[in-house]
């Protein structure tokens, strides 16, 4: 069963991705997988040793990555967030990932900028309901903000309370 892009963007905002680099994390799980979670390459023509092909949605790599030996690459979740390790160890880049390097990401760049426009004017417009901002239904079209937005909501809330106080002593 593949994932949908917005599943995915989900999967990859959850480990720590964001911005740009959210967008390229799930086009390069998409390149590299096609969204598909129980992907496995044995990595033959690299040589890889029996069970140390590339695994899940961002197709870690074991013989690269014997970090994650034991761990199920397998479950989107820890795959997203062995990804993430991944890519911050590499200096916040996705160099590590083939599709990275020959582009082969980029074709998807569009579709998934595409639902996390969507996912963000879902929320918007949820949350202008007419019914005192908590919107019609309370489901904000599927999308669950991050430990990311939710900081910056409190950055946001805490400096316009800061401004006030200025403003009106």
């Amino acid at each position: 069963m593949k994932l949908e892009i917005s599943q995915l963007v989900g999967l990859a905002a959850a480990a720590g991705f964001t911005g740009d680099d959210l967008t390229t994390a799930v086009s390069v799980a998409l390149a590299e997988s096609g969204g598909d979670p129980n992907a496995y390459n044995p990595e033959v023509a690299a040589h890889a040793p029996v069970g140390y092909g590339s695994f899940g949605l961002w197709q870690i790599y074991l013989k690269a990555h014997p970090e994650f030996q034991g761990q199920n690459l397998f479950d989107p979740a820890q795959n997203a967030a062995a990804a993430f390790s991944v890519y911050s160890n590499a200096g916040s880049s996705f160099r590590p990932w083939s599709t990275f390097g020959n582009k082969m990401y980029l074709s998807h760049v569009d579709a998934v900028n595409s639902v996390i426009a969507a996912q963000q004017t879902d929320v918007v417009a949820t949350d202008s309901g007419g019914d005192g901002g908590s919107g019609s239904s309370g489901d904000a079209g599927g999308f669950t903000p991050s430990g990311t937005d939710m900081v910056g909501l409190a950055i946001a809330g805490a400096v316009a309370l800061w401004a006030a106080f200025r403003i009106f002593g």
